[in-house]
């Protein structure tokens, strides 16, 4: 009995020793990317999640916020448009001829690959107006403030500034659900002051 009693105790002590029922510390959370995409059933959502994408560089969940070629709207298909901000040069307004969602997934991802890594832009947008024109269209505008985390290995600006209008449109998606989708973009000149727009900083990524 005495024997059995010694080996019982014995292992009870080596078990207590593994400390198999202790908490563990908790891992940190994954904070690389902390925005989480909204379906956009509202202007609002839209903007949302527009501005969102583009703070964390996160260009397949950016270009969601345009026209797809498989979303359908009230007046049958729609093809996304940008029209830059004047005085641009012919060479460098040519570039937006053709301009489509995946020319805005690109210039995005080439931005993102120019800059450290888990970098954030800074989006300041104000005076936003939304106007919803109809049942199933829209309008946004506002003055908008980029900030870049730029180094001084790369060319681009470190703040663009200017004004933007947003033409929205309320799509069928393809799993059937609605949202506001925006079809066309044009970018303006700050109202006050000179310096890069964000059509210059598409101009310098697209080149």
């Amino acid at each position: 009995m005495t024997r059995a009693f010694l080996l019982v105790a014995v292992f009870l002590i080596t078990l207590s020793g593994c400390d198999l029922f202790s908490t563990r510390t908790p891992e940190p959370p994954n904070t690389t990317n902390t925005f989480i995409w909204t379906p956009a059933t509202t202007p609002t959502y839209l903007l949302q999640n527009f501005t969102g994408t583009l703070q964390s560089l996160d260009a397949p969940d950016y270009i969601r916020a345009f026209i797809g070629t498989t979303d359908s709207t009230s007046s049958g298909t729609k093809s996304f448009s940008f029209v830059p901000a004047p005085g641009l040069d012919q060479t460098s307004r040519s570039i937006f001829t053709n301009w489509t969602v995946e020319s805005e997934r690109a210039w995005l991802s080439r931005l993102s690959s120019l800059l450290p890594a888990k970098s954030q832009l800074t989006v300041l947008l104000s005076n936003e107006v939304t106007d919803e024109t109809g049942s199933t269209t829209a309008s946004i505008s506002a003055d908008y403030t980029i900030s870049i985390p730029t180094s001084s290995s790369t060319v681009l600006p470190s703040v663009v500034q200017g004004s933007f209008q947003m033409q929205l449109a309320l799509v069928t998606t393809e799993q059937g659900t609605k949202e506001w989708r925006i079809v066309s973009w044009s970018d303006f000149l700050p109202k006050s002051g000179t310096g890069p727009t964000w059509t210059d900083l598409k101009v310098k990524l697209s080149s």
